[in-house]
């Protein structure tokens, strides 16, 4: 199967012209390393690309959470906006004729694996991809489709944490034992936490994201 180097530069043209900040293209050879309900052909039986997107959470505000318990209804806002952004490129691909599939949050696929294997950052210290222009201050998605583009190279190695500790050492919950991120301390923490917008929106703990030094703050 050939790989289509105008077609990929067509999409990474339109994804910025929609205004996604980030984008990258990952093979589906190399999720093996998954459990096949994480894998990309569990959603698209002839895939030939994971296209990994993403924009720049440069307020905070965009990553509010609203629950309006009474009526079980749920919201998070940059969610929204990202699959949003996915939809359009889906749509895209569809009038070039190609398949395509937006992938939900959960399940699916591991999103910071996928950007890493799309050649787009390596996953830091504290658990969450680092970007070169954006630090971690990105929310992803993905779409999985047969359109053969060409993929970035797997980035394996962190050229940005090295000696730094700074994630670790502000970590309000102190979810790093002996240097290790442990998700479930920081969940309930965050949980435990929640800064309150309003009586039904909340915003999580951003605090090893804002102590990154590669996080863009806003000008």
């Amino acid at each position: 199967m050939e790989r289509d180097q105008s077609l990929t530069e067509e999409v990474k043209e339109y994804c910025e012209k929609i205004g996604i900040d980030v984008v990258g293209f990952a093979n589906p050879d190399l999720f093996d390393r998954f459990q096949e309900q994480n894998r990309p052909q569990t959603f698209l039986h002839n895939v030939q690309t994971i296209i990994v997107i993403g924009f720049h959470l440069y307020d905070p505000i965009l990553d509010a959470w609203n629950y309006y318990q009474e009526e079980q209804r749920s919201y998070q806002f940059a969610d929204s906006i990202i699959e949003n952004f996915a939809n359009r490129v889906k749509r895209y691909l569809t009038k070039k004729g190609f398949e395509s599939v937006v992938i939900s949050y959960a399940p699916g696929l591991f999103l910071k694996d996928s950007a890493a294997l799309a050649g787009i950052g390596p996953i830091g210290k504290n658990n969450l991809l680092i970007t070169p222009n954006f630090g971690s201050q990105v929310r992803l998605r993905a779409i999985v489709t047969n359109a053969p583009l060409i993929c970035g190279d797997p980035i394996q190695e962190n050229k940005y944490c090295e000696d730094c500790e700074k994630c670790i050492t502000a970590c309000p919950a102190n979810a790093f034992v002996d240097g290790i991120y442990i998700k479930k301390i920081c969940d309930e923490w965050a949980r435990a936490n929640w800064k309150y917008l309003s009586p039904y929106t909340v915003v999580w703990c951003n605090t090893c994201i804002e102590a990154c030094p590669f996080t863009k703050k806003p000008t």
